[in-house]
């Protein structure tokens, strides 16, 4: 069994009428559980290979998907029009995953604006999946950051993706994520005003509706998401299964950091096993 030649890409409707989600499907030769990965912003399904294949090796089907206005994904580059271009197009997958591999658990993780995703969709949908991960996620966007919203301008006005620090311990990774021409290097007004930052003003009135089981990790050298944000927003939510790792020294892509992924990489499987049924 091989992980790139056994993968499955399909692009399938998004909640945006005539505009398709690129997903990318990884099946597990003994599957015990469904994970579906979210991305963040400027990103793409494949950046998370590393994390998707350990997953796979260990016993879970994986679903990816390229967030509306990234990757193969339709719509306008860099673009949002709402929040809901986040949880509707999750809500879209996980239905899908249920439908096609209902006989087993399924389980979300949300990485920066994914883990935004993550949490909109587990406060408008509660109960609809048996467990979530986040890391980093946007969240109340409170605490000083170099992730500024909201911000000024039309929401059309493109800006270029700049990289201000506290993105990774490893210098290699950012030179890399630079360099890469599948990461989204100029970005719009619209997706910080209309995506992200109306998404966490939905979150700052309704992290109290979260109730499904969590899994919470935050780097604490994070340069983008504030780590105050996440200590905050944990306290907001309901869930009474959920757990809070803040790792020293680490920076925003902590499933990236050369010197804990795989340790942490254990840590979500080990949480996702934990609550298989």
């Amino acid at each position: 069994m091989s992980f790139y030649g056994d993968q499955k890409d399909e692009m399938v409707a998004s909640n945006t009428p005539s505009v398709q989600l690129h997903t990318v499907t990884n099946l597990a030769l003994t599957p015990q559980a469904n994970v579906v990965i979210v991305h963040g912003l400027a990103e793409y399904a494949g950046r998370f290979d590393p994390i998707a294949s350990y997953l796979v090796k260990h016993d879970c089907n994986v679903f990816r998907y390229d967030q509306l206005g990234h990757g193969k994904t339709g719509g306008k580059r860099g673009f949002l029009k709402s929040p809901d271009d986040l949880s509707e197009n999750l809500k879209i997958v996980v239905e899908r995953v249920k439908n096609q591999y209902a006989n087993l658990p399924t389980f979300v993780i949300g990485h920066s604006m994914g883990g935004e995703t993550v949490l909109l969709y587990a406060a408008k949908y509660p109960n609809t999946v048996d467990g979530l991960v986040v890391t980093d996620p946007v969240s109340l966007a409170e605490g000083p950051s170099s992730l500024t919203v909201p911000m000024d301008g039309d929401e059309n006005t493109e800006f270029p993706n700049q990289i201000n620090g506290g993105l990774d311990c490893d210098q290699r990774v950012v030179d890399k994520y630079k360099v890469n021409d599948q990461v989204l290097h100029t970005l719009t007004v619209g997706i910080m005003n209309n995506g992200i930052w109306q998404g966490a003003l939905y979150l700052r009135d309704h992290l109290k509706d979260i109730v499904d089981p969590i899994l919470y990790l935050q780097g604490l050298e994070d340069g983008l998401i504030n780590y105050t944000d996440s200590l905050k927003a944990y306290t907001k939510i309901s869930s009474a299964d959920k757990e809070l790792h803040v790792y020293p020294f680490l920076m925003h892509e902590i499933l990236n950091e050369t010197s804990r992924k795989w340790e942490i990489y254990e840590e979500i499987l080990k949480w996702v096993n934990k609550h298989l049924y």
